[in-house]
């Protein structure tokens, strides 16, 4: 989302459109500035998990053998890994919780989804409504956009970039007098 967005930014600020270009620089920053908010609902929704203490998770052994340098560690933990002809193929079920490194490994894993879809969901209402309560700025830039296309000789100033009169519903932008 945040790539698409930089993209869309370039092209509007190419085609001189200030205001467009100032949008799409929010919301790839905002987009962007999602991934702290993820981890931070990760982390509250993962001590929430832990604290009712009745999830469970199936991991492969394989990821476990990773996870712990010692493989007599990993052992005592978890003996279901060791079959009888030493192969570590299975899953088992760890506990989610914050008391070893392999059970806040997966009460986070367990949580990432959920948390990454909301953080996307807050950043992306929060940006709208920013732009939304912003309108005279937006409208200022539209006007150094046209004076700027203007000059420059675009065949539509004022909505030579990504506008909504030009790719949308809305009426034709009319410069002021």
């Amino acid at each position: 989302m945040a790539t698409v967005a930089a993209l869309l930014a370039y092209f509007n600020i190419k085609r001189l459109q200030i205001d467009q270009h100032r949008a799409w620089m929010l919301r790839t920053w905002f987009y962007a500035a999602s991934i702290i908010t993820l981890r931070i609902i990760m982390i509250i929704s993962a001590q929430i998990i832990s604290s009712t203490s009745g999830y469970y998770r199936a991991l492969p052994c394989k990821q476990l053998a990773y996870m712990y340098d010692d493989e007599q560690d990993l052992q005592s933990k978890f003996p279901q890994c060791f079959a009888a002809n030493g192969t570590t193929d299975d899953f088992i079920a760890v506990k989610a919780n914050f008391s070893g490194s392999a059970q806040v490994s997966n009460a986070l894993g367990m949580t990432f989804g959920t948390a990454g879809w909301l953080a996307l969901f807050l950043h992306g209402i929060g940006i709208e409504v920013y732009l939304r309560l912003t309108p005279r700025e937006s409208e200022r830039l539209r006007v150094v956009s046209y004076e700027r296309q203007l000059e420059a000789g675009f065949k539509h100033p004022g909505s030579a970039g990504i506008t909504a009169d030009r790719w949308g519903d809305a009426n034709a932008w009319k410069p002021p007098n």
